[in-house]
């Protein structure tokens, strides 16, 4: 249906109706330029008043933060700077068909107990910061030590391994498998997380070095280079978040 501005227009008179058009489109321009002045205007009056109060909110934020890290990390000391843990793992199949039984008892109740019965007659119990059974999973493990992998972010030096004879399962718990990750993975997907986090704030980077401790020497399973040796024995994984300073873990 053609506009009634446009009626005395003859079709074939094209020249006219562009003319017409033009001018239609040159006056909505005006009024879009005139009303985006308007509204860049009043965005920048409000973002001028309200500037003071967030950067007011920004400082209490930013106090606020560095307050419950402070106390974060006091919790932490008031725990203990040094933890020890006890990961309790099943019977393999292996063991099962051999007819093998458990010498070690873990009452969920007492997560800080362990009792060992070598025979029916003989117990003991040892303690630990924190028992964990053979039901327990890696989420569990990890949730245990979580609290000192949060403080590497915040510039304290932690170190986490795990030691124990051959098959007991530290390569499980640290490393897990590629559905059920150990500490290591689940340690960086947490600092990663916290840089994402505080992004807006801190800016980290990372630096890795994995190293290799066999017959007193120490090897750097990174560098090509480095001298071989023909059995891993201890391996060291050594994440460097930078911010301000260099925090080791």
């Amino acid at each position: 249906i053609p506009s009634p501005r446009l009626k005395g227009i003859a079709t074939p008179d094209c020249p006219a109706a562009l003319q017409f058009l033009g001018a239609r489109y040159n006056s909505l321009m005006e009024k879009h330029n005139s009303l985006m002045e308007k509204y860049e205007q009043q965005v920048a009056k409000c973002a001028e008043e309200c500037a003071p109060r967030f950067d007011g909110l920004k400082n209490k934020y930013t106090v606020e933060c560095a307050e419950r890290r402070r106390l974060y990390n006091e919790l932490i000391e008031l725990r203990g700077n040094i933890r020890v843990f006890c990961r309790c793992r099943p019977l393999s199949s292996d063991e099962i068909s051999r007819g093998c039984s458990s010498v070690v008892e873990v009452d969920p109740s007492q997560e800080m107990d362990l009792q060992f019965i070598p025979t029916e007659k003989e117990r003991k119990t040892f303690k630990f910061d924190h028992v964990f059974g053979p039901a327990d999973d890696q989420e569990a493990v990890f949730a245990e030590s979580l609290p000192v992998v949060r403080s590497v972010m915040d510039g304290f030096n932690v170190c986490i391994f795990a030691y124990g004879q051959t098959g007991t399962g530290k390569t499980f718990t640290m490393e897990g498998v590629p559905e059920n990750r150990g500490v290591n993975y689940r340690a960086l997907e947490e600092l990663f997380r916290i840089s994402e986090e505080r992004s807006s704030s801190i800016s980290y980077s990372f630096g890795v070095s994995i190293l290799e401790v066999y017959n007193e020497k120490i090897r750097d399973l990174l560098d090509d280079n480095s001298e071989q040796t023909s059995k891993r024995y201890i391996s060291f994984l050594i994440i460097y978040p930078d911010s301000v300073v260099r925090n080791g873990a």
